[in-house]
């Protein structure tokens, strides 16, 4: 008998499904469904397929950590949608980045089948070189080539990356020969990375998505490993495996219009809200949902749950919540149980806090909580079971 675990996004209770019900609409139930019946990669993505999904794709670090946090069940490897494919194609970090600007070393890149990286060197043209050389880099700023980051310290290529997701980022991508020479000028005479790569990895769905987020010495080639499983006891972290091998696996629903894309897309109003209340660009809802239902309907109809990274923000979401008709206003914090930490829901990441005493890093929680801010009072942050209905607040473009 077929198992599927799977988080509802609508009616929201968490509950156990077999292959003995037929299933009328998936898309209307769940992101993440992990079937723990153990199938070879051809089959699991044969039968997502039949249930109108498709292998999960992942944009960001913070869809693994909600995949981690959502997926109750225990599992080890299980399947995703990621395969070997033809040709090795270069890659921006930043994913639906074309390459129209390239600005290659005469010579270069290497006409080869290997994996590799994209360096500039002291004159501002770009080298292939293998990854795991350790090179200063560049991280992507906000706004224009002046805003972003020279790292002095020498990492690997993967290395390199890590370090700018700490710092909210990822490596530079470069789409004119005056952003190519602000980064020239800014790491003065040194090769450094940035965020191009080639390999031959590629979405089951197609999709161009350039996130990866491999294990160490991953990933292999050796054993025709051509498709990759996701450790859920290992950070989500990902490995290359034989296509044969029969392991559990995750079917997601299209994730693209609300992940990747979630910035290109307008406030879209709801007759079964009972009112919105706006203002720099934060929406607060006054309808009760669970935490869940709230971040769903923030991604579907405007960005997201609203994130705090400083107080300026937090003054703005307080001012906001003041109209809430709850007691406490949901945020988009998400406290993950299996490795015991707060994240935003974004993977944007801030020293800025304004926990409630004995709440946040101090407190003690089960599974299934999440972040809210108190509606009066002092304001603070509390650590609140998910299946509470609450107002909350969404961002829209630009809040």
């Amino acid at each position: 008998m077929t198992e599927i675990w799977l988080i509802t996004r609508r009616t929201l209770p968490l509950f156990l499904i077999f292959a003995s019900v037929i299933f009328t609409s998936p898309l209307e139930s769940s992101p993440f469904q992990l079937v723990t019946s153990k199938k070879k990669y051809k089959e699991a993505k044969s039968y997502c397929r039949g249930m109108y999904t498709n292998l999960c794709k992942f944009y960001k670090l913070a869809e693994i950590n909600a995949m981690i946090d959502l997926v109750l069940k225990p599992a080890d490897s299980v399947w995703i949608g990621l395969e070997l494919g033809e040709q090795p194609i270069w890659h921006w970090t930043a994913s639906n980045q074309g390459t129209s600007f390239l600005n290659w070393r005469i010579g270069e890149p290497k006409n080869n089948k290997t994996e590799a990286c994209a360096a500039m060197d002291h004159n501002g043209t770009w080298v292939e070189n293998d990854c795991g050389i350790p090179k200063s880099f560049v991280c992507q700023g906000s706004g224009d080539a002046r805003n972003h980051i020279f790292v002095e310290y020498k990492k690997s290529w993967r290395d390199a990356r890590s370090h700018c997701w700490g710092l909210s980022s990822d490596l530079v991508s470069i789409h004119s020969a005056e952003e190519n020479k602000a980064i020239r000028n800014m790491s003065a005479s040194e090769d450094v990375w940035i965020g191009l790569f080639k390999d031959p990895w590629t979405w089951s769905d197609d999709s161009n998505s350039s996130f990866r987020f491999w294990n160490a010495s991953e990933p292999s080639y050796s054993d025709n490993r051509g498709c990759v499983a996701t450790d859920l006891t290992n950070l989500g972290k990902w490995s290359s495996q034989n296509c044969n091998n029969t392991l559990s696996f995750i079917c997601c629903n299209d994730q693209e219009e609300k992940s990747a894309q979630t910035t290109t897309k307008s406030p879209t109003p709801l007759s079964t809200v009972s009112s919105l209340y706006s203002n720099n660009r934060l929406i607060l809802i006054q309808k009760n949902m669970t935490w869940i239902a709230a971040l769903s309907f923030c991604r579907e109809h405007y960005i997201d749950l609203v994130q705090i990274t400083n107080e300026d923000i937090q003054d703005k979401v307080a001012e906001r919540a003041k109209g809430s008709t709850s007691p406490h206003v949901w945020l988009g914090l998400r406290y993950t149980c299996n490795f015991k930490f707060w994240f935003w829901t974004s993977s944007i990441a801030g020293c800025y806090q304004n926990w409630r005493p004995e709440e946040g890093p101090e407190g003690a929680y089960e599974c299934g909580v999440s972040g809210a801010i108190e509606a009066t009072g002092r304001q603070q942050w509390v650590g609140l079971p998910e299946t509470k209905k609450l107002n909350f607040i969404c961002q829209t473009c630009g809040g």
